[in-house]
């Protein structure tokens, strides 16, 4: 899918001369002894469409409710645009923010919804009647316009409370778990169009979900909350390959994850001993800044590995088991492998062919392997 366009080149992140739109500086949250947020520090650009991901009671509603006003922070800052957001209340800031639940009224139709935030306002009929047709094109409900919520499929009335929190063109739009009364099927035709307005108005958006997919799709990047934390900040490409924690590297994506001893540590590779998990040493063809016989993890994707019937060469990264599970999913097969130290591991492989006889089957004892440069090794 394609990502939102950045002004000027477009990863503003990676310039440290660059202002950030959202500046969130050393916020908590603590509701009597509980910490929902924990000395969080922030930078959102212009621009972004920014996904928050973490599970129920990691913190993420509860900043971007902050974000919004409705809840205080206990300890802390946050600038929107360059202005400080300490007391200034909802409606006087420059964000609007989607519930997941949408909020449509029922009675109403759906232009009248659309609408509806900008009589408050006080603007001319006319403008209202513009503003309205304009987002109506812009989400493609012209045709649905005199129809109310009851009438609309779940996408049609995920478009139309996207098109009435726009109305009032906020520089900032909070999405609180936007896609997640769709289906599995309408939820990944939404995200495309979730991208494509977002790249048409330019308005940044903070997205909050629980689904690692939808936050891969949707954004620029990732922040991946714990526990009230950010564990992780990074582009989805980094985070999904570059895991900074057994954390981060669980859950986002499935992996295979092993506890090995140091043995070797030079510039250039590196070697832990995994006998007790891998049935293998585990060579890294990167030097690791460890302790000789520090105990790490080693995280390796299951698409990042290979079945064989023959044992490959080599004397690492090489270990056997046997197929207790095969799962077909049309695009990919996923193996689960109970390997000879018990532990067990998925592989998947990408089904390139319509049927191969010649393919592993069940209760086969197999060889996995995988490259020097396959996996993450993480401290923590």
């Amino acid at each position: 899918m394609k990502k939102p366009q950045i002004a000027a080149d477009t990863r503003p992140w990676r310039d440290p001369d660059a202002t950030p739109f959202v500046r969130i500086r050393n916020v908590t949250k603590t509701f009597g002894d509980v910490y929902a947020v924990d000395d969080v520090s922030l930078d959102v650009y212009k621009g972004e469409l920014f996904c928050l991901l973490g599970g129920s009671g990691s913190g993420k509603s509860t900043l971007l409710r902050m974000l919004a006003g409705f809840e205080t922070a206990t300890s802390g800052t946050i600038e929107i645009d360059g202005q400080s957001m300490t007391n200034v209340p909802p409606y006087d800031r420059p964000v609007n923010m989607m519930f997941q639940s949408y909020a449509l009224f029922p009675h109403m139709t759906v232009e009248r919804n659309i609408a509806y935030g900008l009589k408050r306002q006080g603007i001319a009929r006319s403008e209202i009647s513009d503003r309205v047709e304009e987002l109506l094109k812009l989400v493609r409900l012209e045709r649905f316009a005199r129809r109310k919520p009851h009438q609309l499929s779940g996408g049609q009335r995920q478009r139309v409370a996207l098109a009435r929190s726009l109305a009032r063109r906020p520089k900032l739009l909070l999405l609180d778990e936007p896609l997640g009364a769709l289906d599995k099927k309408l939820r990944e035709d939404t995200q495309y169009e979730l991208v494509k307005i977002q790249e048409t108005l330019g308005v940044t958006f903070i997205v909050v979900t629980h689904d690692q997919e939808e936050a891969m799709t949707l954004s620029t990047r990732i922040g991946v909350m714990n526990d009230g934390k950010i564990a992780q900040i990074g582009e989805p490409q980094e985070i999904y390959e570059f895991p900074n924690s057994r954390f981060v590297a669980g859950f986002v994506g499935s992996v295979n994850m092993f506890e090995g001893v140091v043995t070797e540590d030079a510039d250039d590779h590196m070697r832990m001993d995994s006998s007790a998990e891998a049935g293998t040493d585990i060579y890294v063809s990167h030097g690791v800044d460890c302790a000789p016989e520090q105990t790490l993890w080693y995280a390796v994707r299951p698409e990042k590995m290979v079945l064989s019937r023959e044992r490959p060469h080599g004397d690492a990264n090489i270990t056997r088991g046997l197929v207790e599970d095969i799962a077909y999913l049309g695009d990919m097969s996923v193996f689960r492998i109970v390997l000879d130290s018990g532990k067990r591991i998925q592989v998947t492989q990408t089904n390139l062919t319509r049927y191969d006889e010649q393919a592993i089957s069940w209760d086969e004892h197999v060889y996995v392997s995988w490259a020097p440069d396959a996996g993450a090794v993480l401290v923590s």
